[in-house]
């Protein structure tokens, strides 16, 4: 379960609460047919699907290609 950072994440969060789903012909999709029209004062560009897109595929590469592997730093410069 992924978590925002609520006071730098404020355009991110409302573009994931709004972003709408249409039935495709392979399914359920978002539905991005906003990003086609012009930007407004009740429409701005961030809170469109384009962030929620770029967020998406962070999360689908997370969860497919987990990062398991640690390593640690010497911090006084000695082995």
């Amino acid at each position: 379960m992924p978590f925002f950072n609520r006071s730098n994440n404020e355009d991110l969060i409302l573009a994931v609460q709004s972003a709408g789903v249409s039935n495709g012909r392979n399914g359920f999709k978002k539905d991005k047919s906003g990003e086609k029209l012009a930007e407004s004062v009740e429409d701005l560009l961030e809170h469109r699907t384009d962030g929620t897109d770029a967020f998406d595929t962070l999360y689908i590469g997370c969860e497919k290609f987990p990062f398991h592997d640690s390593f640690s730093l010497s911090m006084s410069g000695v082995l």
